[in-house]
């Protein structure tokens, strides 16, 4: 029962934000939007129905990318490429672990990706956590959508790329040097992050985002049980957040 509720509402949820064959998504995820269908018994095998029908929906000309974030290596720890080790939700481990994804090589902001494109995304000398040879670039080269599934529009870490590209006065870059291990072989690397001011509440606001996107026909929301979800293509989400932060820099992150 809970199932068959869970596959007809993810249906209907695909098709109301627009997500279809050939498709390019950026997933941000909250495990909880899955949770309220099921108990401990049936769980997972509702994750694997989300990413397996997520996956045929975009099918083989699609590319699926899901954050796998570590901040660990910002506090002089080790980040280990190889190990099932992001700290933004149990899903992008599960991603990891069960659907065999390529990773990228960012040790803080590393994604699993899947999917047509998913060797154009491994660049092991991108450091510049947000830079121009970031997995963010791709993002908006090739207009990905970016959906949020059950979580608040200020997880879009595509965001942080704007305020990097529009130099936003409230941030600034940051090194972090620490070692990772990619296969078997452990280096020290060095990155750039642009980090922000301890002085400012820099936490992005979701109002002001959806401020920004409400007229746009591109931003889509829908409702999933008793959680929220959104989806808007990159280049739309480039320009309408550009034209706010060049009138006000601050945009994003004041009330």
């Amino acid at each position: 029962m809970l199932r068959k509720k869970f596959e007809d509402d993810l249906n209907n949820l695909f098709i109301s934000l627009n997500i279809k064959n050939g498709d390019n998504i950026m997933l941000h995820s909250n495990s909880a939007g899955i949770n309220q269908f099921s108990n401990r018994k049936i769980q997972k095998k509702l994750y694997k129905i989300f990413f397996i029908k997520l996956l045929k929906k975009i099918g083989r000309n699609g590319t699926l990318i899901i954050p796998t974030y570590n901040y660990d290596f910002t506090k002089g720890h080790l980040f280990n490429h190889n190990s099932y080790n992001s700290q933004v939700g149990y899903l992008s481990n599960y991603f990891l672990k069960n659907f065999s994804p390529k990773r990228t090589y960012d040790p803080v902001f590393s994604h699993a990706v899947k999917g047509k494109l998913q060797n154009k995304f491994l660049n092991k000398k991108n450091y510049e956590c947000f830079g121009e040879k970031s997995i963010f670039r791709n993002v908006y080269d090739y207009n990905f959508k970016i959906l949020g599934f059950c979580c608040s529009l200020n997880t879009m870490t595509f965001l942080h790329y704007l305020e990097k590209k529009f130099n936003v006065g409230y941030r600034y870059n940051k090194k972090f040097s620490s070692n990772m291990i990619i296969g078997k072989k452990k280096t020290k690397v060095t990155i750039k992050y642009f980090v922000g001011k301890k002085i400012k509440d820099y936490k992005l606001k979701s109002r002001k985002i959806e401020d920004a996107f409400k007229n746009s026909s591109n931003f889509l929301f829908s409702d999933f049980g008793k959680f929220n979800c959104w989806i808007i293509n990159s280049k739309n989400c480039y320009q309408l957040i550009k034209k706010k932060i060049k009138k006000k820099d601050d945009y994003l992150i004041n009330e």
